[in-house]
């Protein structure tokens, strides 16, 4: 049947297929389930204060103040969604949100809806902290580093410029990249008023929110915005 397939259509618009079809049948599959309804009631039932881990996959947190959801399964996600869908979550509720190399998955624009449903979601005052692969780090690392590059993730037999493609592209994966300035812009697009360049599991948002992946620290941009607080 693969055969067949890849005899028909390209591989990229069967990667793109599989991705859209996987996504239709979990909007169906929630929808008559009533998911989505369970995911809006379990948020609100969290006690305060509330943070909510966007993609969290198999880094999902126990503790009871979290809500850790994913578009696909994996211990720890309690709910998957669909991310490119207005999220079936409360408004307001959330006092911080933590997104760790995900807005990367989604063009530019659609990485501005979904980060203004992530303002939506949170509260007055609430900090999102934003964690892509850092496309300056990538493009300097090209010029002044490039075994480096290779090194980090690839194999003996690859270039540095198809390590490039990697970030950039990963296997059809990654739709858009950001530097500082970029992500700023897309942030503020999205609602953000005050939005600040941080480091790694340092950041002025509360403490609970730097859960970052130490595998990442080394290669990525590190943001936390916040929503204007209630005066």
């Amino acid at each position: 049947m693969r055969n067949i397939l890849l005899f028909l259509f390209s591989h990229h618009f069967l990667a793109l297929a599989r991705w859209e079809i996987y996504f239709l049948r979990l909007r169906l599959t929630n929808a008559i389930f009533g998911r989505n309804r369970r995911l809006y009631r379990f948020a609100k039932s969290r006690p305060q204060p509330r943070y909510l881990n966007f993609g969290s996959g198999p880094r999902g947190r126990d503790e009871p103040t979290w809500v850790n959801i994913d578009g696909f399964p994996a211990k720890g996600v309690h709910y998957c969604v669909d991310f490119q869908r207005p999220l079936p979550l409360p408004s307001g509720i959330f006092d911080g949100i933590f997104c760790e190399h995900v807005i990367e998955h989604f063009s530019y624009d659609d990485g501005v809806a979904v980060c203004r449903e992530l303002y939506r979601c949170m509260g007055p005052g609430g900090v999102l902290r934003v964690i892509v692969p850092d496309a300056a780090f990538v493009m300097r690392s090209y010029f002044d580093s490039p075994d480096e590059l290779v090194h980090r993730r690839g194999t003996s037999d690859d270039t540095p410029m198809q390590m490039v493609n990697s970030y950039f592209r990963q296997r059809y994966e990654h739709q858009f990249l950001y530097d500082w300035q970029t992500l700023e812009k897309m942030l503020s697009e999205a609602g953000f008023e005050d939005v600040r360049l941080c480091d790694f599991r340092v950041g002025f948002g509360p403490e609970l929110l730097r859960i970052d992946d130490k595998k990442y620290e080394d290669e990525s941009l590190y943001v936390e915005a916040q929503k204007t607080p209630a005066t």
